[in-house]
């Protein structure tokens, strides 16, 4: 699967964008964090879409800085609504409660546990206790690591094939873009790609340009 990440700043354009978006990937990610107000009938709004709501928080490098607790409230709104994913750090210590909430009101939101490292791709094992975590605790494991070197390539795809299927797996930056073209071969669920520019992360492949090069991979 394709996921284009929303970055509006209001809900009409993000709406808007997301409608666009879906003419070309499979799925978007409605960022939450960059709406500069956040209304309850926003999430029950973008619930409605083939998508994964994420409000990161501004200590996983999100925007989010608003109560921890209302938060938490908007995840459990969006579960609540049936979204089809939403995206919560491997780090925020509500994750169980919110895996517990869904599966004690019978919903059928499937939870992304998530890592984010801007500075570096950790170890190969390190790696591969992160994602064994998340996957202890949600239903899907992500990691988006930057990556410096092409030895970081190597680690992260090996990861990813680790958990073929059950994981989805990035490397950010400039180095890390062939992650991005190559992950979803390799067992990630998905990959990101960016649209009219607008992207949620270092290294994000313009969508027109990602399904070109998987239009010449196909041939060969």
């Amino acid at each position: 699967m394709i996921c284009i990440p929303i970055v509006e700043g209001n809900i009409r354009d993000a709406l808007v964008s997301a409608e666009r978006a879906l003419e070309v990937a499979d799925i978007v990610e409605f960022r939450v964090d960059y709406l500069r107000e956040i209304k309850e009938e926003d999430i029950v709004e973008m619930a409605k879409y083939p998508s994964i709501i994420t409000i990161r928080a501004h200590w996983e490098g999100g925007r989010y800085r608003g109560s921890y607790n209302r938060r938490i409230e908007l995840y459990r709104l969006a579960i609540e609504n049936s979204a089809k994913y939403i995206d919560i750090e491997l780090s925020e210590r509500k994750n169980i409660e919110l895996v517990n909430f869904r599966d004690e009101i019978g919903g059928k939101t499937k939870i992304i546990l998530s890592y984010h490292n801007f500075e570096e791709t950790p170890s190969y094992t390190t790696l591969l206790d992160i994602v064994d975590k998340e996957l202890r605790i949600g239903d899907i494991g992500k990691f988006a690591t930057m990556v410096n070197t092409k030895r970081d390539i190597l680690k992260i795809l090996m990861a990813i094939q680790e958990f073929e299927g059950r994981v989805i797996g990035i490397g950010m930056g400039e180095k890390g873009k062939l992650t991005r073209i190559l992950g979803t071969y390799f067992g990630s669920i998905l990959t990101f790609a960016s649209m009219n520019s607008k992207s949620s992360a270092p290294g994000q492949i313009d969508i027109e340009d990602l399904k070109n090069i998987y239009r010449i991979l196909l041939k060969s």
